[in-house]
């Protein structure tokens, strides 16, 4: 190669810029001047090129393929938090907006993460693992995936009550349980439930189920005539048939021995129905002695049939145990295979009340703790509910028997759950609200005020607020509004016309009723039920007592009977507000209305109340019980109210007294 065309070729690189070129003629350039062959210096010139290439690559910048990866699996996830805490029905706004803040910041973190370029990432990759982590235990709707509850309501018949109760307490669901009698279903296994099985039970609370509790002992059956029946068939009828009072009989007889020749009654019978039988023994009871057998293990029908079968005399006892069932024997005064005169000494056999119970410490347990003890012990429960801030949801408040206390299998056990913490609901009214506290026995007080923007009647306000925790035995204070105030105006001496319009002016309904007046002129009035002054709801009724004129002489009347010479006359002349019975005419009636403020807290004032109002008209008082309405009320206020009555009848008037 000539200089001159090595130099052309340098002038072409070097105008291209390329530093690859220029270390091309370097290299030739060192390798002339070590002189050098053409195929020497080529083979160098590539050795040497591969090795600046190999450099240049361990000189780029390495890709964090992992920490990018993990960098995209954190935004996902924040992602998949975000959308569920929008999916949660119960997260709140304020929980809402924190969680879209954080997911924000996190796509930030992830975008620039992988955007910047480092050596060494470690740093990056701590910081996503952090808040990861964050993600992992501080997101509720994240921890609940690891509490997923069962997809659907099992079918649970056949299946033991306790088996039942755990299941429900894993998936936080009540149960309410109905015991039944059952001859298909063994006692303590579960005939029905109201939610039937395949349901969802995301928004499950609770279930009520059906338990078994055994035979019923007054079911109806049909018993047929068993004459001639022998002693072997009868006892396993009446064991298969659950019979509780048989009374068995054997007496001489020419009929077949040990076969039934009387029976009292057959057809339909309840299970604990008397049922008589008469046995045969034959013509002659043909034995003076009897070997015993062993009564361990037969139930007291089974006993006291070969007692009476072998003419014997015989007694029970009861005691309890641990390895014979309740009702059957247990051990006897006379061993087994001794021999037994007739009618001569006593055979005394102890039956077993089952194992002695000692009842623990019941309150404080939860309800399924308290199911798995009375199963195990064949106990029964009887449970009601009410709400307690001192004992947590589904444990026992209180029981009939205290700890320590004996009892014996197929005691009833009566148990008061607490329903937790009384929280203080929304009302649309206040007899919902009274509906309420009466069902839960909470305790309330009614106070009464006017209110220019509550109607009559409606609810003011609560001592509670809507969400406030109502300790045990608080008392609910109830403003109720009496409406607006308003002043009774002085009506004496004005028209019946310039009484409705004053009345009716204020917002205030009115009543009339006419007495005879020798002072005060037709049509006038004389009194008023309610006083001038007086501050009362708006809509109040008054009742206006107004004049009719003068009361004609007992002479002039054409009905009037002889005086025998003394004065007949019937009126007071005074006109104070002392009421005066009209004559009876049913032609003449009174309309009356039961308002507020006839109704007192003290049932006998609210009588007085009432007959002051309507003076005339013969009220009946009886005071009555009844828990849904308060002391002072009129229980059959409808039978009264915007009602015509008049002066001839009595009207009975039944006001609360609890």
């Amino acid at each position: 190669m000539s200089k001159s065309n090595y130099n052309s070729k340098n002038n072409k690189s070097n105008k291209s810029g390329k530093n690859s070129n220029q270390e091309k003629f370097d290299i030739e350039k060192a390798v002339r001047e070590n002189k050098k062959d053409d195929n020497s210096v080529s083979v160098l010139i590539n050795d040497e090129l591969k090795k600046n290439k190999e450099r240049n690559i361990s000189k780029k910048k390495p890709k964090h393929v992992l920490v990018h990866l993990f960098l995209i699996i954190l935004l996902l996830s924040s992602l998949f938090c975000f959308g569920l805490s929008i999916y949660n029905t119960e997260t709140t706004a304020l929980e809402l907006v924190s969680n879209l803040i954080l997911t924000i910041f996190t796509i930030l973190f992830v975008v620039s993460s992988i955007n910047y370029n480092v050596k060494n990432k470690s740093l990056i990759f701590i910081c996503g693992l952090l808040l990861f982590s964050y993600y992992l235990f501080s997101f509720k709707e994240v921890n609940s995936l690891f509490n997923i509850k069962v997809a659907n309501v099992e079918d649970f018949s056949g299946k033991s009550l306790t088996y039942v109760m755990k299941w429900a307490e894993a998936n936080n669901i009540t149960v309410k349980q109905e015991f039944e009698f059952s001859d298909m279903v063994s006692e303590y296994k579960v005939i029905s439930q109201n939610i039937s099985s395949g349901t969802k039970i995301k928004d499950l609370d609770e279930i009520t189920i059906s338990v078994s509790e055994g035979p019923n002992p007054s079911k109806e059956i049909i018993i047929p005539s068993m004459i001639s029946w022998d002693t072997k068939r009868v006892v396993n009828f009446v064991k298969d048939n659950y019979l509780s009072n048989v009374e068995v009989e054997f007496v001489e007889s020419d009929k077949a021995k040990d076969t039934v020749i009387e029976q009292n009654t057959s057809g339909s019978l309840k299970r604990d129905d008397e049922l008589k039988l008469k046995f045969s023994y034959g013509e002659e009871l043909g034995f003076d002695e009897v070997t015993l057998i062993d009564f361990t293990g037969m139930s007291k029908f089974e006993i006291e049939f070969f007692m009476k079968q072998h003419q014997l005399k015989y007694s029970f006892d009861e005691d309890f145990s641990n390895k014979e069932k309740r009702g059957y024997g247990m051990k006897q005064n006379i061993e087994a295979g001794k021999k037994v005169k007739v009618n001569d000494q006593e055979v005394k056999v102890t039956i077993s009340k089952g194992p002695e119970i000692k009842v623990p410490n019941l309150e404080g347990m939860t309800i399924s703790e308290v199911t798995e003890w009375a199963i195990k012990n064949k106990v029964k429960l009887e449970f009601s509910d009410k709400y307690d801030d001192s004992v947590r949801e589904n444990e026992v408040i209180s029981t009939n028997y205290s700890k320590g206390k004996i009892i014996e299998q197929g005691t009833v056990i009566k148990i008061v759950l607490s329903r937790g913490k009384l929280k203080m609901p929304k009302f649309k009214s206040f007899n919902e609200f009274r509906e309420w506290a009466d069902k839960y026995e909470i305790k309330y007080e009614e106070k009464h005020e006017f209110s220019d923007s509550v109607a009559v009647g409606e609810v003011i306000s609560y001592s509670y607020k809507s969400g406030d925790t109502i300790k045990n035995d608080d008392t609910i204070i109830v403003k109720i509004s009496d409406g607006k105030k308003c002043e009774v105006p002085n009506l004496k001496g004005l028209t019946k016309k310039e009484v409705i319009s004053k009345l009716e002016k204020m917002n205030l309904k009115y009543n009339f009723v006419y007495k005879a007046s020798n002072n005060i002129a037709k049509d006038k009035v004389i009194s008023q039920s309610i006083s001038a002054g007086s501050e009362v709801s708006s809509g109040t009724t008054i009742t206006v007592t107004l004049s009719n004129g003068k009361k004609e002489s007992s002479s002039n009347s054409s009905n009037s009977k002889p005086n025998n010479g003394n004065s007949s006359s019937n009126n007071n002349s005074n006109d104070n507000n002392t009421p005066v019975t009209p004559s009876c005419d049913k032609s003449k009636t009174t309309k009356v209305y039961i308002y507020d403020e006839l109704l007192s807290s003290t049932p006998s004032s609210t009588c007085s109340k009432l007959k002051s109002a309507y003076p005339g008209i013969k009220f009946s008082c009886s005071y009555v019980k009844n828990p849904g309405l308060s002391n002072g009320m009129i229980e059959n206020a409808n039978s009264l109210d915007a009602k015509d009555l008049n002066y001839c009848d009595s009207y009975p008037v039944l006001i609360v007294s609890n």
